[in-house]
């Protein structure tokens, strides 16, 4: 499913995109993703940290800690590893975000989960779709 043009989202930008989930016999439900690029691979993650049940971005409107190298939620700080989900800060140590398949396809991003349908895109700041 078609989120928007490669090219729109930058190096360490993300977007924020309302989902519906429908998987199997269960009920459909909506859930937040976060898409960003990091060294110009593009990853997705269900944004809900593990330790408080929040969005990472809950506080402020960033994903990533200061030195642009985790992510990070902004209500106490926890970090995670871009590249895997994986949560390297003690409490959650070694637990991981829910990832999604997304790729770049004719110069678009694009999930490659047939369980979702896309209700909303949203740069921070900005509605998109």
């Amino acid at each position: 499913m078609h989120i928007i043009a490669a090219q729109d989202l930058a190096e360490k930008a993300f977007l924020s995109v309302e989902v519906l989930l429908k998987r199997g016999s269960l009920r459909p439900r909506k859930l937040n993703v976060i898409v960003f690029r990091f060294n110009g691979e593009v990853y997705a993650y269900v944004n809900h940290c593990m330790h408080m049940h929040r969005p990472l971005n809950c506080s402020e409107d960033a994903i990533f800690d200061a030195n642009l190298q985790y992510l990070r939620c902004s209500m106490h700080g926890f970090l995670f590893e871009p590249e895997s989900g994986t949560c390297i800060s003690p409490v959650c140590e070694g637990q991981k975000l829910q990832a999604f398949k997304v790729v770049e396809e004719a110069g678009k991003l694009v999930f490659k989960e047939k369980s979702l349908q896309v209700l909303k895109v949203s740069l921070p700041g900005q509605e998109l779709i």
